[in-house]
């Protein structure tokens, strides 16, 4: 449980991630020590997490809203645990209403949001009943969002949700820049790929 010196401690972490110890320790009128004891013990357990904000209006992404409804949980189960490592994903959420799962997914181009849309899209998923999509700019609240701009590489052309970049036609006919984990990706929003390295054979002395 978080207390109310726990909680004025995080909103001060949210207004400024910089703030040293020292200075909440003064705003909360305790030492450096003891805030850095209160900080550990949210982090361990796992009640708080430290992490930097991106300004997506300067970086001129394009945000996804898509609503889903499946045939049952197992299905969304499904869908959960096959995007879960997809690096375009902000928020997926089960819900109640016309739709029983939100995503919210980000783009750096109009080519690749459609592509995320129609090709290497949730909508398409087994099990999928019906589906709506919403899209546009960066949002005016919040301002900064937690993009990972260098997310784990797969090491080749294959994305997270297991689907090829390098085969898919959007990508060939250049509709889409890839998925930002393969080695194929071609954007500039995320970190540019690493192409892995290939041993050069050592030639036979004759």
């Amino acid at each position: 449980m978080m207390d109310d010196i726990d909680k004025k401690l995080v909103s001060i972490l949210q207004r400024n991630g910089r703030t040293s110890l020292s200075q909440i320790g003064e705003s909360l009128g305790m030492s450096h020590v003891a805030v850095s004891k209160r900080l550990d013990k949210l982090v361990k357990s796992e009640l708080v997490q430290l992490t930097a904000g991106i300004n997506s209006e300067y970086l001129d992404t394009k945000v996804l809203f898509m609503g889903l409804e499946t045939e049952n949980m197992e299905v969304a189960e499904k869908i959960q645990k096959k995007y879960e490592n997809c690096p375009r994903l902000l928020m997926f959420a089960p819900v109640t209403g016309r739709y029983n799962l939100f995503a919210i997914m980000v783009a750096e181009d109009t080519w690749s949001l459609e592509s995320i849309i129609g090709t290497c899209s949730m909508r398409n998923e087994p099990g999928v009943r019906k589906s709506e999509s919403w899209f546009g700019n960066a949002p005016l609240i919040p301002k900064y969002l937690p993009i990972d701009l260098a997310p784990r590489p797969s090491g080749d052309t294959v994305a997270p949700c297991k689907m090829d970049c390098g085969t898919c036609k959007r990508y060939v006919s250049d509709k889409c820049v890839g998925c930002p984990n393969t080695t194929t990706y071609k954007g500039a929003l995320w970190v540019a790929p690493t192409v892995p390295k290939t041993k050069k054979r050592r030639k036979d002395k004759s």
